[in-house]
């Protein structure tokens, strides 16, 4: 397999490193699918434990560390849509999301930690903003959106 290029490490902001983190810790646990129908999230469910291979806690502290570099380089691709002033203004272009694989995103942070990702190590149907002083993510198919990290004020 060729070796990606090198990739500058950067400092990450709060908002990157608080959505890595809610993405690591769904690889600590057995994630749960909502997939839509109950016989699809059955079978996602029971399929998620066929063949998983848990992750060492080296392996999630090495994916939240590269995780929220690659976050941070996505960020700064797009400076004129980060608006601390308006923060929903350009979310579309801050999304991390995953229909039935993971995320691309997660799965560039997992390699530049040594592993991969299979399809049901992450929750599927899931998406994240992440937004100037707020990260929300919706867990499954028309799960309800939650904070999982907002500045303090």
């Amino acid at each position: 397999m060729p070796q990606s290029p090198a990739v500058e490490p950067t400092t990450p902001r709060t908002e990157a490193i608080a959505a890595a983190d809610w993405w690591a810790q769904q690889l600590e646990q057995e994630p749960v699918h909502g997939i839509g129908s109950p016989e699809q999230t059955d079978f996602a469910n029971a399929a998620t434990t066929v063949g998983r291979i848990p992750k060492t806690p080296e392996q999630i502290e090495a994916f939240r560390v590269a995780l929220a570099e690659v976050i941070e380089r996505k960020l700064s691709d797009r400076p004129e849509d980060w608006r601390p002033d308006n923060p929903s203004w350009g979310s579309y272009s801050r999304t991390i999301a995953g229909d039935y694989r993971p995320a691309e995103e997660l799965e560039t942070a997992a390699e530049e930690a040594g592993f991969k990702l299979k399809m049901f190590d992450m929750p599927m149907k899931t998406v994240m903003w992440v937004n100037p002083g707020v990260v929300k993510v919706a867990v499954g198919h028309g799960g309800i959106t939650e904070v999982v990290w907002q500045v303090s004020r």
